[in-house]
């Protein structure tokens, strides 16, 4: 996969790490609590990986349009961003739903991490130095 400018990819790796460190959180707060089991543990990585490929195919998408955009078809670029948000949308329900109805997942600790992207994209903005690249 190559990209005109390596920041998207940056910012996965930054967002995938935050994910990450408040997966692991999300697990302590668990143990702390006396409900920490396979299931919730299962659950929170199953999620984790989900949200973390979810956001990669989204900053897959948005690179590739940018790129699209800045060679002249900003057009084709704005619907190649709606359909891909659409379709990870159904994609994202169809594998929870088969996912939550045939396993013993915790459901909570499942779809925390998907939460855990937004959180992250704040916090990485909050945390940016000032004149940093986005």
């Amino acid at each position: 996969m190559k990209f005109k400018n390596d920041a998207a990819i940056r910012q996965f790796f930054k967002i995938s790490l935050g994910v990450l460190i408040l997966t692991a959180l999300e697990v302590a707060v668990y143990a702390l609590l006396g409900r920490l089991r396979v299931n919730v543990l299962l659950g929170a990585v199953f999620g984790m990986v989900v949200s973390c490929l979810n956001f990669l195919a989204l900053t897959v998408t948005v690179s590739h349009a940018a790129d699209r955009a800045e060679d002249g078809d900003p057009v084709k670029a704005k619907s190649a961003v709606q359909g891909s948000s659409v379709a990870r949308l159904v994609l994202l329900l169809v594998i929870y739903i088969a996912v939550l109805k045939t396993t013993d997942l915790d459901p909570l600790a499942a779809v925390l991490p998907l939460v855990f992207v937004q959180v992250s994209i704040y916090l990485a903005g909050f945390f940016r130095r000032e004149g940093e690249k986005k």
